[in-house]
Formats: structure tokens, C-alpha cells, sequence
């Protein structure tokens, strides 16, 4: 007589199955995808910003510069700030409506008047960078009082009617 074999009781499984483990890897590596993708993000955002300050810094620098180092006469110049940044200023004159009943036809006021000598201008710095990708600009703007006069009004002391200071 043989004997029955008897089947083992199955034992209660234990672990992962192959597929869950998939799903599970699946899920994290779209949410790994996604994180990466707004740190990316975040730090293009944090860089480009970073670029805008330096280009404002910049243009600030070559509005300083204009009736310094560079004289304020109406015209284009254009230059470089290293290989990343590149500037242009404009500088163009502004007739004043307000005081056109003191000038002559070419927008300079009458001699004697207390008008004599001063120019406005409008002075715009552009900072351009990135060529190669997506160009960039910023521009800042101003207006400049130019007083081709040193010593003021004609007939006046420089420093005022009652001279310099001291």
C-alpha cells in the first residue's frame, strides 16, 4: 500500500509581486520626473533673474558714464561689457513746449535769458545678451539737463548770483 502524499498547505505569500513592484516603480519615477522638472525650472527662473540684475547694474553703469566719460551729444554708441553683455545709447534732444516762446527757431533759447545754454536730452541705455538662445534686453531711460554755459546764466558768477561758496 502506498502511502498519500499530502500537498503541503500553501503558505501565505510573503513580499511583492513582479507587478506591483512596476506600478510602484512607475509611479516613482514620474513623480521623480515631474520634481526634476519644476527644480529645472526653478533654477532657469533663479538664473534669468540673476541675468536681469546684471544687465540693470550695467545699464546703470553706462548712464553714469554719459556726460562723464562719454560726452552728451545726440547720437548712437554702442560698446561691450565682456563677451555677455552688449549696450547701445541713444541720446536724442527734447524740446521743452514750455518755454517756446523763449528760443529761437533751432529749439536754443534767447540770448539773455536765464534759459541760455540748457539742452534737454532723453538718454535710453540698452543692454542686450543671450544671441545664441533667446536674446534678451532691457532698457532704462532718463533725461539730462546739459548746460553748455559752465558758469550759468550769462553775466552771472559761477555758484550764483553772489558767487562761489566757500
Amino acid at each position: 500500500m502506498r502511502k498519500k502524499r499530502t500537498i503541503p498547505e500553501a503558505k501565505a505569500q510573503s513580499g511583492f509581486s513582479l507587478l506591483e513592484m512596476l506600478v510602484a516603480f512607475s509611479i516613482m519615477a514620474i513623480a521623480l520626473g515631474v520634481l526634476l522638472r519644476v527644480f529645472g525650472g526653478a533654477t532657469r527662473s533663479a538664473r534669468i533673474a540673476e541675468e536681469y540684475s546684471r544687465a540693470v547694474i550695467a545699464a546703470e553703469s553706462v548712464l553714469d558714464d554719459v556726460g562723464v566719460e562719454m560726452p552728451l551729444a545726440p547720437g548712437v554708441t554702442e560698446g561691450r561689457f565682456g563677451d555677455e553683455f552688449r549696450w547701445i545709447l541713444r541720446i536724442a534732444p527734447v524740446p521743452i513746449p514750455a518755454l517756446e516762446q523763449q528760443v529761437r527757431p533751432d529749439n536754443a533759447p534767447l540770448a539773455g535769458s536765464p534759459l541760455a545754454g540748457l539742452k534737454l536730452f532723453a538718454v535710453d541705455a540698452s543692454v542686450v545678451w543671450g544671441e545664441g538662445e533667446e536674446p534678451r534686453e532691457i532698457t532704462l531711460s532718463t533725461l539730462r539737463l546739459f548746460n553748455e554755459n559752465p558758469s550759468g546764466v550769462p553775466g552771472r558768477l559761477p555758484g550764483g548770483p553772489f558767487g562761489p561758496r566757500m
